[in-house]
């Protein structure tokens, strides 16, 4: 069984299709691991492994809690190595993997019945206002309050201002639109501002 030294299953159509959505790395060497472990080299898929470690357990943690994130990166980890096999475009592995991480982390809030009724209410994420233009930057601090926002918020927030993805890019990693993606980065940043004003009027 594969460790990360530290993805849900999806169907080999899923796979396909989602690939073909992602944008690929402009990283030939990351490339070329992915097609070696696609074919079976075992020193290639660990050496991935160990590249994604770090930043798949910086957005895992503030999702499902730093005393669950190794349990959940190993579940990540499994699910990689049973799928790889259907990613059709190597370059699009980030992107692809962030997907089911963030896939595997919501179905481990869920089962740990943490999950907010927000998550559950798209039509609401979606009425929320998204200020135009959305923050390029977090203010200093932000991310460290970032368990006070709801799940699905704090997705978004990771994904985009953590790992830099675009919001295009974010929204596809999620599966939902580009709009519910404004929508849900605005309500986070909102949420993370009245904390941080809360706590500096105590």
């Amino acid at each position: 069984m594969p460790r990360f030294v530290g993805l849900v299953r999806t169907p080999a159509g899923v796979c396909c299709l989602l690939d073909e959505q992602m944008p690929e790395c402009q990283d030939t060497g990351q490339t070329v691991l992915v097609a070696l472990a696609q074919n079976g080299d075992q020193d290639a898929l660990e050496a991935l492994l160990r590249r994604y470690y770090r930043p798949l357990r910086a957005f895992i943690a503030p999702l499902v809690g730093s005393s669950h994130a190794d349990d959940v990166l190993q579940e990540i980890a499994l699910a990689i190595f049973q799928n790889l096999r259907y990613l059709r475009h190597p370059g699009a592995f980030r992107s692809w993997a962030f997907r089911i991480a963030s896939r595997r982390a919501f179905r481990h809030l869920k089962r740990e019945t943490r999950w907010k009724l927000l998550e559950n209410d798209p039509d609401l994420i979606s009425s929320l206002p998204a200020p135009e233009p959305l923050p390029e930057t977090l203010e200093p601090g932000l991310l460290a309050v970032i368990e006070q926002v709801s799940p699905a918020s704090r997705a978004v927030l990771l994904l985009h201002y953590q790992q830099d993805l675009s919001i295009e890019e974010t929204a596809i990693v999620l599966d939902i639109p580009v709009g519910t993606a404004k929508s849900r980065l605005a309500y986070g940043v909102s949420v993370l501002r009245k904390r941080i004003n809360q706590k500096g009027t105590r």
